[in-house]
């Protein structure tokens, strides 16, 4: 194992991502170390289809839980690792797999490796079990899983504090092991907006709507109505429109590209997202990187995104009530709006992009812990 990062040679293991989520902060990692390649889980369609018909369920959120949390398949993908591992044995130092949907390297004298991730069984039971719809046992037995790789991990990146301290209560690891890295902006402006007149529009962006709290919004937006006639809420993003009504003012907009996104953020004055469970939140840093200021709720990771009062508001979560008077409180105050969405524009700017992810990162591994634990 290197003792300097300069010679440190990395290899990185992730699930494809069609969405480009994390393909900024793999960039800044190869700009900052040397990151020999970058392994994929695959697991083959006629393996894939038998853990559909293993987990298949009529209600087809809870389907979808059931498969993405089958040991059976994570032992597909901890398999298609290891080959991976196989064909680099011997050029590489150390490994970094994002998530632990799969096991990189448990087998004892196997390449040291680290985890970067978002969230935790634990706290998915705690907070929103409906996100991770398992029975008693199967929970037990992801959760005994997910520890065995946080465990034998040299180093455990988490993007929240939030997030930190169930990897350190929940599964029993050791603080100083443990680091809260954050995240970056996966879109933003390239400077500053300038300061212009924006219609009372508020926007909300995310695929699951119950979760992220669509559904309170629109409870909530009757009363922003009656005190703003001309406020107008923009819905993008959910997989499905709901069943319900639409209450009056609110435009769906559904699943759209960046570049619809771009539009829609920069026709917007404020940004909304009350979610009742957020591990999170990658969309909060993409609005305050065009100038929004943020709706959020004041619990899981959101406090740790947004300053309450300065760039943008916290209210309980699934409360109609007070997330209707945040709304009313900043749209009808375009100016005092501005203010924030300047504020958590350099915000994001100072420290919330990749790079600066990267480098938190790369602070921590230049500590001998990591760069001599072989």
């Amino acid at each position: 194992m290197p003792t300097s990062l300069s010679d440190l040679r990395l290899l990185l293991v992730r699930q494809r991502d069609t969405t480009g989520r994390r393909s900024q902060f793999v960039g800044a990692l190869r700009q900052r170390l040397n990151v020999v390649d970058v392994v994929h889980p695959e697991v083959s369609w006629p393996e894939r289809k038998m853990v559909l018909a293993r987990a298949f369920h009529p209600d087809i959120d809870r389907w979808r839980s059931r498969a993405g949390f089958d040991e059976h398949y994570a032992a597909l993908q901890t398999q298609s690792v290891q080959r991976g591992l196989l064909r680099h044995r011997g050029d590489h130092d150390l490994i970094m797999q994002f998530q632990t949907l799969c096991a990189p390297g448990l087998e004892r004298g196997g390449v040291p490796y680290t985890i970067y991730t978002d969230n935790t069984m634990a706290l998915t039971q705690r907070h929103y079990p409906k996100w991770a719809q398992l029975s008693p046992r199967a929970v037990t037995r992801w959760i005994e899983y997910e520890a065995s790789i946080f465990r034998e991990a040299k180093a455990v990146f988490t993007y929240s504090e939030f997030t930190r301290r169930s990897v350190i209560e929940d599964y029993d690891c050791e603080p100083q092991s443990v680091v809260a890295a954050g995240a970056g902006a996966n879109q933003m402006l390239p400077r500053a907006p300038q300061q212009r007149a924006r219609p009372a529009r508020a926007l909300f962006v995310g695929f699951e709507l119950e979760r992220k709290g669509g559904f309170v919004l629109l409870d909530a937006w009757p009363q922003v109505r009656a005190h703003l006639p001309d406020a107008e809420l923009v819905i993008a993003g959910p997989r499905r429109r709901p069943r319900r009504s639409l209450p009056e003012g609110v435009r769906w907009v559904g699943r759209s590209d960046r570049a619809t996104l771009t539009e829609l953020y920069e026709s917007a004055a404020v940004f909304a997202m009350p979610s009742l469970f957020e591990p999170w939140g990658h969309v909060f840093l993409e609005a305050m990187g065009h100038g929004l200021p943020c709706i959020g709720s004041d619990s899981c990771a959101m406090p740790e995104i947004i300053d309450d009062g300065v760039t943008g508001r916290l209210v309980a979560p699934g409360a109609p009530q007070p997330l209707a008077e945040a709304l009313i409180e900043l749209l009808a105050d375009p100016a005092r709006a501005a203010r924030m969405g300047r504020a958590g524009y350099e915000q994001v700017r100072r420290e919330r992009r990749w790079t600066n992810v990267a480098d938190r990162v790369l602070e921590h591994l230049g500590g001998q812990r990591v760069l001599s634990a072989r």
